[in-house]
């Protein structure tokens, strides 16, 4: 992995499947812009409540904050861009995921992401000026490459609903509310939302949000040393024992043997 200290950071995927596999693979999201290249192998990600499969040269957008979950199958192979989201490069405000069709496309995208790999490895003067160039570079080739579409493969007008439970989700998981509490705002009965979201993602809505809820209890644990009864509080647990039988039920350790990492 090569990072700067303004934000830029590109990582392998092989590096990033070394770290604790649920970072990526349960339902987050990150203050980060993040480009995913993929050149080799394929999988699943989940993008604001859409489950979708991906193959070799597929080029797969995240905007900062935005919902998502990604598979790294053992075969893959690729890059992860990170990007700094406040840094006037002009990046998609909207996700996309696209099949990258032509050779030079590919090349194009490929030149840009190994030239700023190096300058990140080089730690050379000016080299925050360069990777904003790289930056700019590769805003342009995206706004190239999703010209006249929105980069996603079609969808059905229902799953609209799915990426607005995504949105709320992400904006309240940590609110204690409910699926109910959910599908009353978004105007819909629990049992439309949950059908919706197993027919987009392949789980229903109750399951989504614990995921969510499950992933930033599992960041807490490891990543600070806040205890875990005020993990429970701010997560929305109505008490720290409740919040245990779920953590519990979810990972299969209690949230103490968790953060021993027993």
């Amino acid at each position: 992995m090569t990072d700067s200290a303004h934000g830029f950071r590109i990582t392998s995927l092989g590096k990033l499947r070394m770290k604790d596999a649920w970072r990526l693979e349960l339902l987050h999201s990150q203050p980060l812009h993040r480009l995913y290249w993929i050149t080799r192998g394929q999988g699943r990600v989940t993008i604001r409540g859409i489950t979708r499969g991906y193959g070799p040269n597929t080029a797969i957008f995240l905007p900062a904050g935005t919902q998502m979950a990604i598979e790294l199958p053992a075969q893959l192979q690729g890059i992860e861009f990170a990007l700094p989201a406040e840094n006037g490069l002009g990046m998609p405000q909207t996700p996309f995921q696209r099949r990258v069709a032509t050779i030079e496309g590919q090349a194009s995208l490929t030149g840009h992401l190994e030239r700023a790999e190096r300058e990140l490895n080089a730690q050379a003067l000016a080299m925050d000026r360069a990777l904003m160039g790289y930056g700019l570079l590769i805003s342009a080739w995206m706004t190239r490459e999703t010209q006249g579409d929105n980069g996603l493969a079609l969808r059905e007008g229902s799953h609209r609903l799915a990426e607005a439970f995504a949105d709320a989700v992400e904006a309240r998981f940590r609110s204690g509310a409910g699926v109910a509490d959910y599908a009353q705002t978004l105007g819909v009965t629990p049992t439309h939302l949950s059908r919706v979201c197993r027919d987009a993602a392949g789980r229903p809505a109750l399951a989504l949000l614990n995921e969510r809820i499950i992933h930033e209890a599992r960041r807490l644990l490891r990543d600070t040393d806040m205890p875990a009864r005020e993990i429970a509080q701010t997560l929305g647990f109505s008490s720290a024992p409740y919040f245990t039988r779920a953590f519990q039920q979810a990972t299969g350790k209690t949230p103490i043997t968790y953060r021993q990492g027993s």
